[in-house]
């Protein structure tokens, strides 16, 4: 499996503004064309960032899956135009699994299905909270983590990331030795929350 964590910085209040224009009118367009796995404002580090991630079989499967993206007017013409205007940087990192847990087997398992836009009434955030460490030395997966990944392309190569959940304390308590760590707010919407 590959996976690609993408980053969005935007411009300062307009994290929710995006998020909202996607979950109403994106993620069905999006999700028709690209395996979600997840999708996360941060609560802590640089703000106004939104970081999704995508899981392919394979590089090839993502190139074909991002070329029928490219193809399909309703996001290239209708979202992209509205919504990528707030967005300031984006970055890229292709990661390898070295450990998922079972949330994240069914999330594999099932990354093919098409996500519904969600109406407006709709909770925009789930009610769990996750982090995202980078370290240098890979760690031994915890009861928290859902999933421990190596970095092999993209900013902090050669490193490790955990994707962990929990109570916010023990979050916290797990930026201890991270180079960068994130608390994360998943949106409703994000299979892995």
């Amino acid at each position: 499996m590959l996976f690609e964590l993408r980053t969005y910085d935007l411009k300062p209040a307009k994290a929710p503004v995006y998020l909202d224009n996607f979950r109403r009118n994106g993620v069905g367009l999006v999700t028709a064309s690209l395996p979600l796995a997840g999708y996360w404002m941060t609560e802590s580090g640089r703000l106004n960032r939104i970081q999704h991630l995508w899981a392919y079989a394979d590089f090839a499967e993502r190139d074909r899956c991002r070329a029928k993206l490219a193809r399909d007017q309703a996001w290239m013409t209708g979202f992209i135009p509205g919504a990528f205007v707030d967005v300031v940087a984006q970055q890229n990192r292709f990661l390898r699994l070295l450990h998922g847990n079972d949330v994240v087997k069914r999330v594999v398992a099932d990354r093919l299905n098409v996500h519904a836009n969600q109406p407006a009434d709709m909770p925009m955030f789930a009610d769990t909270l996750h982090a995202l460490a980078i370290h240098h030395e890979e760690l031994a997966a915890t009861e928290q983590t859902i999933g421990l990944f190596e970095v092999v392309s993209g900013v902090d190569a050669g490193r490790y990331l955990t994707l962990s959940a929990g109570p916010a304390d023990t979050l916290l308590a797990g930026a201890n030795g991270a180079g960068d760590h994130e608390i994360l707010r998943p949106l409703s919407l994000s299979p892995l929350r």
